[in-house]
């Protein structure tokens, strides 16, 4: 199925000036929307309609199509989202694309992921409906909502529900704001992303923030690093390099080292890594908050080693892996680079980090004991750490 990913994104900003490149966290904040897109994997194209100049440079940097600009019809106040998309594949078909779906997915949607993307798209895929976009709960029933009469007195609006048990009330939500896919049969058909045939892709409520008034943006941004994993930075002793952010000659020594015969066999992971997985994954880091890995540099510049984390479901927990380069190993720096990194993620919600190593590796054994982690699980193949660092 060919599925055209639009992010719309006039110049044009009442409340927040220049809102669609804005800095977020450190990048303007459409870079969001066109990383998660281009690593999800799912889009035959994923294009930026705008009519102003400096997003289309700020979009094409970041990797999305600018085949045209919007037209002054679409570029104004009163310009409907259905419009732009109808702009978009009319001008489309006049170059000989055609499209089964298209994904509106909206520039300041900082939050969104390539996985929640993969989601949504396979719902029209597999057929399950002709439509998907993303929802939240309510966080407090509706159904005891208060309203405020002529004369300044509060009162129920449903009276009925005023002891009914919370978990009694049936759950409500209201739309998140961040994608809608739609064939674009069903689109053309009845002119809006929400056709009668449409299925929801829930999201949990830290997911999702309104941007609309700058307090809207700090909150988002606290949000934000909540949920994501940290970026590079540097500790007392060691610089922790995201691979995003890793210059492209440390991606062929990083490769050949950690492909080495007695490295890949104490890994969870054994098999040898091809050139191409190794890019197309570092490519992929770019476009998740659930997962990142480090090169681990000392003062002097000198390649450590690596560290790997993901964030596990609990959200207060990371499992962890590391890796020592050959010249490095036996001095040390495992112990004194994870205390840096523990001492780090705290600051980011995380309590306990959980590690798996092979029963046979007995210094990573060791590395464990000596940083106070707690088994707490053994099989055939690993002992299961937990180390706890809040």
């Amino acid at each position: 199925m060919k599925i055209l990913a639009i992010i719309p994104a006039r110049g044009g900003s009442k409340r927040i000036e220049r809102k669609n490149v804005r800095p977020f966290d450190g990048l303007p904040i459409i870079a969001y929307s066109i990383r998660a897109a281009l690593s999800a994997g799912c889009f035959e194209k994923v294009m930026v309609s705008t009519d102003d100049e400096e997003i289309a440079e700020v979009a094409r940097k970041y990797g999305a199509e600018v085949p045209f600009m919007r037209s002054t019809a679409t570029a104004d106040d009163y310009a409907t989202t259905a419009d732009v998309i109808s702009e978009v594949l009319r001008r489309y078909r006049q170059e000989g694309f055609e499209f089964d779906a298209v994904c509106c997915l909206y520039a300041t949607a900082p939050f969104v992921t390539a996985a929640r993307l993969c989601e949504g798209a396979a719902i029209i895929e597999n057929g399950n409906a002709k439509a998907a976009f993303t929802c939240v709960a309510y966080s407090y029933p509706t159904q005891r909502c208060l309203v405020i009469g002529a004369d300044g007195c509060v009162s129920m609006k449903y009276p009925q529900y005023a002891k009914s048990r919370s978990q009694d009330l049936e759950r409500t939500y209201h739309d998140a704001g961040q994608f809608y896919f739609c064939s674009v049969a069903e689109f053309e058909k009845y002119g809006t992303l929400w056709v009668p045939d449409t299925f929801p892709v829930l999201l949990p409520e830290l997911e999702v923030q309104d941007l609309d008034t700058p307090t809207d943006w700090k909150i988002a941004e606290i949000k934000y690093r909540l949920i994501s994993m940290p970026g590079s930075f540097r500790g007392r002793k060691y610089e922790f390099l995201a691979y995003p952010d890793m210059p492209a000659e440390w991606n062929d020594v990083l490769l050949k080292e950690r492909n080495a015969g007695d490295v890949r066999k104490n890994m969870v992971n054994t098999a040898v890594i091809s050139e191409a997985e190794h890019r197309n994954f570092l490519k992929s880091l770019a476009g998740r908050r659930d997962k990142q890995y480090y090169l681990v540099l000392d003062s002097e510049g000198e390649m450590i080693g690596s560290v790997n984390l993901e964030r596990l479901p609990e959200g207060d927990i990371m499992e962890r892996g590391i890796w020592i380069g050959a010249r490095q190993r036996g001095k040390g720096h495992a112990r004194e680079l994870l205390k840096e990194l523990y001492s780090h993620l705290g600051a980011y919600g995380v309590e306990k980090v959980l590690t798996r190593v092979r029963n046979e590796n007995t210094a990573s054994l060791g590395l464990e004991k000596s940083l106070g982690a707690v088994p707490v699980k053994k099989d055939d193949e690993y002992c299961t750490f937990i180390t706890s660092i809040s």
